[in-house]
């Protein structure tokens, strides 16, 4: 089997079955919402997408893997630190892997050829086919939420397609029975309206974390559809008002060093704890859990001030010999700054970068499996959009992150457009990880330059 570069992991359908019962959800679930969110567009939203992603009704103990498919978690987070390497521009930073995942892999259903084949390759299926992909998506989708239920982990995917351009009945079913996706059909004459959709699905998909995704000024004249997928994670930190992970009372204003030298004031939290921490080569790793201990932060710091080569570092180290070096054998004083970190990404020239190129190419892209025959036309992926959050304080972690596929047909293919270069310079005193203790999945990670 060829290593696969996979966002996560897969465990066998007829064993999630026996591990846990889920149900679609219309919209938002009460289990899953504190409050209310009131939605505020400026255009206003008299059809909204429905938000429906599986809910857990039991908790499981883990997320069942085999020795195959522990194998794509690991390539999967080998995939994942290539991609926040390419990611990386010297800025804050916070983006998902996973996100992005699910959106391509709904996307590659309705790819043949090259472009398919290009697709599976970047996400770790390149001999195991679209079965697996999507196989692997629902087994995941409806898994990681039941693993602990003290944390909100809402995966939500839906398509807004131009009702020109129907979906193939085939491609229809395939989305909507293997990634709970809402279908939905609309008018695409009216850009305003579209955006307007779209940022209110994105905002009750992720419980109002994620405001405005799309300016109607990003809507193509082509789009034929938008292909989307949104995270959602919120929990605490491990432990309980006696003995909570950290105490406002202890944060303190101290000195951030950054990259060049010079020094800043950041709120620092702390606490003195055996956690569990590994010595690597160059880098410290630190866990930080969350709730039921089985959602964790990993703070991974360089020791010397040189995040660059501490990226470096992660594309030759794989995930698992990280969490294999973990150890809980002394008192561990930490110190870590509160940050509130909100980025949004055309990521068009990483993927180009990580192997997704036809995709791209107007008149050369294959996506004859998506929409319904349409005399003359072909399609392509114009841009690939993502928008992440992420606040971290005493009190614990919510992230949230909006992936989206925008889809363009015509009937002239044109010249192909010149590959652009893009240069990632790194400056940045650590990074952090979000992931899922007993499948190695990889949520959300990021970089903090300056809390």
């Amino acid at each position: 089997m060829k290593t696969a570069y996979l966002f996560g992991v897969i465990a066998g359908f007829i064993c999630l079955v026996s591990c846990t019962e889920v149900a679609p959800v219309k919209d938002e679930d009460p289990a899953n919402i504190d409050e209310p969110v009131e939605i505020q567009e400026s255009v206003k939203v008299t059809d909204p997408i429905t938000v429906s992603s599986p809910v857990p009704t039991e908790q499981i103990e883990r997320v069942v893997l085999n020795d195959t498919q522990a194998c794509y978690a690991k390539a999967g987070n080998e995939m994942a630190f290539r991609f926040l390497k390419g990611m990386y521009n010297g800025e804050n930073l916070v983006c998902s892997p996973l996100s992005l995942q699910y959106a391509m892999a709904m996307t590659a259903n309705g790819a043949s050829g090259g472009t398919l084949q290009e697709i599976l390759d970047f996400l770790g299926y390149g001999e195991e086919g679209i079965e697996a992909l999507n196989e692997y998506s629902k087994i995941l989708l409806e898994q990681l939420p039941a693993v602990d239920l003290d944390v909100t982990l809402k995966v939500t995917d839906a398509i807004l397609a131009n009702d020109e351009f129907p979906l193939l009945p085939a491609f229809q079913k395939t989305v909507e029975e293997n990634y709970y996706a809402a279908v939905d059909n609309m008018d695409f004459s009216d850009p305003e309206q579209i955006a307007a959709r779209i940022n209110d699905w994105a905002k009750r998909s992720t419980n109002g974390f994620i405001d405005k995704v799309l300016e109607s000024t990003e809507i193509s004249k082509d789009a034929v559809a938008y292909i989307m997928n949104a995270l959602y994670f919120k929990a605490k930190w491990a432990g309980d008002e006696y003995s909570p992970m950290f105490r406002e009372e202890s944060t303190k204003s101290e000195d951030f060093q950054l990259i060049d030298g010079k020094t800043i004031k950041a709120d620092m939290m702390r606490n003195i704890r055996y956690h569990e921490y590994a010595e690597m080569d160059g880098f410290k790793a630190l866990v930080l859990p969350y709730a039921g201990r089985k959602f964790n932060m990993y703070i991974l710091l360089p020791d010397e001030n040189d995040i660059e080569g501490l990226i470096e570092k992660l594309q030759e180290t794989s995930w698992s010999e990280i969490l294999g070096s973990l150890k809980q054998d002394a008192e561990v004083h930490v110190k870590l700054p509160k940050f509130n970190i909100e980025n949004k990404y055309t990521l068009n020239d990483v993927l180009n970068g990580l192997g997704v190129k036809k995709a791209f190419v107007r008149g050369s892209a294959e996506f004859d499996r998506m929409f319904e025959p349409h005399d003359g036309y072909f399609y392509w992926i114009s841009k690939v959009i993502q928008k992440s959050r992420i606040a971290v304080s005493e009190w614990g972690t919510e992230a949230g992150s909006v992936t989206i596929v925008e889809m363009d047909g015509a009937t002239d293919a044109g010249p192909a457009p010149k590959p652009k270069e893009v240069y990632f310079y790194a400056d940045h005193p650590f990074v952090f990880i979000i992931g899922e203790e007993t499948s190695g999945t990889i949520l959300f990670e990021g970089i903090v330059m300056q809390p």
